[in-house]
């Protein structure tokens, strides 16, 4: 009779530990890739589009200081273009956009004060019918009700009409929220031409940080 194949233990162990430290080195080297060759555009988890939430309070202890007067006159300004749609504006180099890839909405926005970057998008693509499929349309509507899409909103504060200086137009917003405080602006801009979308940019800066929301915002612009 043969005797049964007994594999030593031990060669088992060191088999595992060889493949652990190569899917290590693997893991490792992926990242050390990322990190050296994604410098200007860092890839976050999908966002959750509550930019709305912010208040005056929370946006004016930033983690980072910045010198807003300095930066709202830099030529040293670059585009960013959106990922799934063709929108794009003009941003300070030394912002680094934080992008979600797998948000259908298209999102960007920065690290600029205390609150997490996927609950402060500073832009975002609004596609209607995801909201309410009965404002598919009718953008005016849409924006004056855009807080019943929120939990901590409760009424709409503020509406004009807005224009900025590459021509789009649509509509400026404030939200009150439900412990009263009132939102920063957000901004609905319509697309020529398409009833399904709009393009969203909230105010995330500090007051000291408007100029160079503004300058932002006055480059924005959209291809068909």
């Amino acid at each position: 009779m043969e005797e049964p194949i007994i594999v030593k233990k031990s060669n088992s162990i060191v088999f595992s530990v060889i493949t652990l430290v190569i899917f290590l080195g693997l893991i490792f080297g992926i990242y050390y890739w990322i990190s050296k060759n994604n410098k200007q555009e860092i890839v976050l988890p999908p966002g959750s589009n509550l930019s709305v939430l912010t208040n005056n309070q929370a946006v004016t202890t930033p983690s980072v200081k910045y010198n807003y007067a300095k930066m709202a006159t830099s030529n040293d300004w670059v585009s960013y273009e959106g990922k799934i749609y063709k929108y794009s504006f003009l941003r300070p180099k030394e912002l680094s956009p934080l992008i979600f890839p797998n948000d259908a909405t298209d999102p960007v926005t920065f690290q600029i004060g205390i609150i997490p970057p996927q609950n402060n998008l500073m832009l975002s693509v609004e596609i209607v019918s995801m909201r309410d499929k009965a404002l598919v349309g009718k953008p005016e509507q849409f924006v004056k009700e855009y807080w019943k899409f929120f939990s901590g909103l409760k009424s709409l504060n503020s509406f004009s009409e807005f224009k900025n200086e590459k021509g789009l137009s649509g509509y400026k917003a404030t939200y009150l929220a439900k412990n009263n405080t009132i939102t920063k602006e957000n901004y609905f801009f319509k697309l020529e031409g398409d009833d399904y979308h709009l393009l969203r940019m909230a105010n995330i800066f500090p007051a000291e940080g408007n100029v160079v929301f503004m300058r932002m915002l006055n480059s924005l612009e959209y291809k068909k």
